[in-house]
């Protein structure tokens, strides 16, 4: 296996820079929240979870809410990368593999310093991270589409659909 391209941005995104390149045996399940505003485009974020971890969150709220308040604050989500009002699933059957970066999240403001920079919202608050992320090369680091990788994508489901129905989706 060799390892992938990340970017800077997104090598800062690991507590203290450090993360490791590996391979995910399927079977297993992965999840990404994307902004609903994105739509179909939210599927070619590199951001991934396990969704292991978001069934655990399913399991102790009753509320999308609180769904995306406890992805924000384990994964460190700023408000302004959006509402998190989509969930994609990515299925890696057995017998297949993804290539995959990992390492936890590092601490981030509740608002981004490049929203803060045009003007935005200014807060001292952050969210404090600490899960495992998952970066995951569906586009590269030239937002050229991976089209197996692509091909293991569902989606997107609403957020409070999947709250609703969490053995359904998760």
């Amino acid at each position: 296996m060799s390892p992938f391209d990340i970017s800077i941005q997104e090598a800062r995104s690991f507590e203290g820079g450090f993360f490791r390149f590996t391979e995910i045996s399927g079977p297993i399940r992965l999840v990404r929240f994307s902004d609903s505003g994105r739509g179909a485009n939210g599927r070619f974020g590199r951001f991934w979870l396990y969704g292991s971890e978001v069934s655990e969150i399913l399991s102790a709220g009753p509320s999308g809410k609180h769904l995306v308040k406890e992805v924000s604050q384990r994964w460190a989500v700023c408000d302004d990368w959006g509402d998190k009002g989509l969930v994609w699933l990515m299925d890696v059957p057995s017998q297949h593999a993804v290539q995959a970066c990992w390492g936890a999240t590092k601490f981030q403001p509740k608002v981004s310093g490049a929203e803060q920079d045009r003007g935005g919202r200014r807060t001292r608050r952050s969210y404090a991270g600490g899960s495992i992320q998952l970066i995951i090369p569906v586009t590269d680091t030239e937002r050229q589409a991976n089209p197996f990788l692509l091909s293991l994508i569902k989606g997107p489901i609403p957020t409070d659909k999947v709250v609703t129905a969490p053995g359904r989706y998760i």
